[in-house]
């Protein structure tokens, strides 16, 4: 039975292994940095366990875990994040990931809980996580259940302050179509100006503020 970890912070990788060492007959633990060294890593070995923290460098946390779910191997995956917002928690939960863990309410015992719970393949999410997916299941505003997933990928790309003729020609669609998504979306969601949604955006997690989240 082996494990991989994932995460850029030395310390935490250190510490989270020695958790492992320590409470979990586990035959061998790897350790990768980032995204792209863990993958390399996942295909070249069989991991019953993998953590994964979401913001890594190169390939980042989500990526990683979708890839390693299409892929079909390595399903007992726990992700740890700093971030707790509407977009990430969703995302995450609509993954098949079986865990989540916010950094800030991250303990030994909630560790401890959590690795147990995944590895009898159950589903562990921490205190703020759960908080979180209550909230906005019984929000009839929240973005998801209001915008197409067309619009969601417009608002991404207005969010990051990008032109309507630049936003057409990725998605291959005319600027007035973009116009008209515009419009739809700032009026699903009651916002009155571009900056507005930018915010709103920047809030919920949609865009982020650190490089390397640009989930899809």
């Amino acid at each position: 039975m082996n494990a991989l970890i994932v995460e850029d912070e030395g310390l935490t990788r250190n510490l989270l292994s020695g958790l492992l060492r320590r409470e979990f007959d586990f035959d061998e633990i790897v350790q990768a940095a980032d995204g792209d060294e863990a993958w390399e890593l996942f295909l070249g070995d069989e991991f019953t366990f993998i953590m994964i923290d979401l913001i890594i460098p190169k390939l980042d946390g989500l990526s990683l875990a979708r890839k390693i779910l299409e892929h079909g191997r390595g399903k007992k995956i726990i992700v740890l994040s700093s971030e707790c917002d509407d977009y990430t928690v969703k995302e995450v939960s609509r993954s098949g990931i079986f865990g989540y863990i916010d950094k800030p309410g991250m303990s030994e015992f909630v560790l401890l809980e959590a690795i147990r719970t995944v590895l009898q393949g159950r589903i562990y999410m921490s205190a703020a996580v759960r908080k979180v997916m209550d909230r906005i299941a019984v929000d009839p505003d929240a973005y998801y259940k209001v915008l197409s997933d067309r619009e969601m990928v417009v608002l991404r790309l207005l969010s990051k302050c990008e032109t309507d003729e630049s936003i057409a020609q990725e998605l291959d669609i005319s600027p007035f179509t973009v116009r008209r998504h515009r419009l739809n979306i700032m009026n699903k969601l009651n916002l009155k100006s571009v900056a507005q949604l930018i915010r709103y955006a920047l809030d919920q997690g949609i865009v982020k503020h650190k490089s390397g989240l640009g989930w899809s």
